[in-house]
């Protein structure tokens, strides 16, 4: 067991092997085609870990739809408005499959910073959502807190619009100290919640007309003193959260910062590797990035009992089906299948723009049920076949796969199972198990022709078997796990 932070500096003991690779990818993203997964090992673990976080930093603000300022008035008749909404979901889940990093770290901070469009019911506030999500995603994370507050859909969502001098509401300021920045009773009182609320008093949106810019009513803010952590004065919106990142900057540090480490190391936190991240938190003034580079390059990271130790989201399941197979390097996506995966996402609990409450999506062990296990199966399943009979590029991808990880030549049948079941689970199977998936890859091809020399890795069928085996591997536990 390894209790550091420090560089994962790989040996003997510990590899940088294609197993590890895969975990990284997995984690910080949805997984990896096998060019991008050879192309790493071919690097240092800390330049991969650079590399994807300085591209996804380098990355273009997300294109403005046409509609991002529109009013409900804008929009010709109620179908429109609701066919852009229901093409924005799947645009998001689309981007998950091609831009990695980034979408996966936008999906954590929406699962943090919880807004539900079914509550604000604006399209215009998810676009402004949306983009504040992926303009901080890798940013400064106290800009991103203030942002966040006057962001339409979070004004709407938990009653900042409704907090008024006469009238405070104590919902947002209730989730901005347990929530969004220091933890569940983690050095505030209630007093303090009823103090934040009027210190936030006084910022408006149009909600009725989904008008998109915040204001400021001076008249409805709480001109009076309020004491917050012990500190009286007449605080307002910017001196809540000076208070905040000053008087208890080692609790958000420590609370963020075990949020980081749950969702990419494992749900158990260490509080040695946390107190290191959460001092990197502070020393660099808030940003996310270093925090990230610290953590994802750390030896601790890379340690093999957090590799498939975590339960895979419905998305992170179903896309992975798509950057696995080679899917994400298709030039345009069939848009029945985005959709299918964007719903079906949703009714397996995990629907885009809709967490299930302001505590956001539980994840782990709260993905799985009897239920939405057979449910996994069947989505992951449809996903593979759908792909594979709308491009005609997949069967050819799935044999190019197939050669890549055992060689041009290769004509033993188990080395061939045993490459493709490592590729696909990130594991091997124990012998029981592996012969059934050694049956299910051989299929309908005769049985003399893995004796005699007539199968080869360069066989016609290749595909077919490559493609069965994968639809028995996705009913495996193992296959949930990532």
């Amino acid at each position: 067991m390894v209790n550091t932070i420090n560089p994962y500096q790989p040996s003997d003991s510990k590899p940088w092997n294609a197993q590890r690779v895969q975990h990284l990818y997995n984690r910080f993203g949805f997984g990896a085609d096998w060019a991008t997964l050879q192309a790493a090992l071919s690097q240092s673990p800390i330049d991969v870990v650079n590399q994807l976080i300085d591209s996804a930093l380098a990355l273009s603000a997300p294109e403005v739809p046409y509609w991002a300022l529109w009013t409900y008035d804008d929009y010709p008749d109620e179908e429109t408005y609701f066919q852009e909404k229901s093409l924005f979901f799947q645009r998001w889940v689309s981007e998950m499959a091609v831009e990695g990093p980034r979408s996966k770290m936008a999906l954590f901070w929406h699962n943090h910073f919880v807004t539900r469009e079914e509550d604000y019911d604006c399209n215009a506030y998810m676009w402004s959502y949306y983009a504040l999500l992926h303009q901080y995603a890798f940013g400064n994370f106290r800009t991103f807190v203030e942002e966040m507050g006057l962001n339409p859909a979070m004004l709407i969502f938990l009653n900042g619009n409704f907090n008024i001098a006469s009238e405070p509401n104590e919902n947002y300021a209730r989730e901005l100290l347990e929530l969004f920045t220091m933890g569940e009773s983690n050095g505030y009182s209630q007093n303090d919640i009823v103090e934040v609320a009027r210190a936030l008093t006084g910022w408006q949106i149009n909600m009725y007309a989904c008008e998109t810019a915040p204001f400021f009513n001076p008249n409805l803010h709480d001109q009076t003193s309020k004491t917050i952590f012990g500190q009286t004065g007449n605080w307002n919106y910017q001196d809540v959260h000076e208070l905040i990142f000053t008087l208890r900057s080692d609790q958000v540090a420590t609370f963020i910062c075990e949020k980081l480490y749950r969702f990419f190391v494992y749900e158990k936190v260490d509080p040695i590797i946390v107190e290191s991240l959460a001092t990197t938190f502070k020393n660099n003034n808030w940003e996310i990035a270093p925090v990230l580079r610290q953590l994802l390059s750390s030896e601790h990271f890379f340690e093999e009992r957090f590799i498939n130790a975590r339960i895979k989201s419905p998305l992170e399941a179903g896309v992975s089906v798509i950057k696995l197979t080679g899917g994400a390097l298709e030039s345009n996506y069939n848009q029945d299948l985005i959709g299918y995966l964007t719903f079906i996402a949703s009714s397996l609990g995990q629907e885009v723009f809709n967490p299930i409450d302001v505590a956001g999506w539980q994840e782990h062990q709260t993905w799985l049920s009897e239920n939405t296990l057979t449910g996994r199966w069947s989505f992951c399943t449809n996903i593979l076949y759908s792909m594979y009979g709308f491009s005609g590029d997949m069967r050819s991808k799935l044999h190019a796969l197939t050669r890549n990880l055992v060689g041009p030549t290769e004509a033993d049948v188990r080395v061939v199972t045993e490459a493709l079941v490592q590729y696909f689970l990130n594991t091997p199977l124990d012998e029981p198990l592996f012969e059934v998936a050694l049956l299910y890859f051989k299929g309908e091809v005769p049985e003399n022709y893995f004796e005699d020399g007539t199968w080869s890795v360069n066989y016609n069928q290749v595909p077919e078997q490559t493609l069965n085996l994968f639809i028995y591997l996705m009913r495996l536990p193992e296959w949930q796990l990532c």
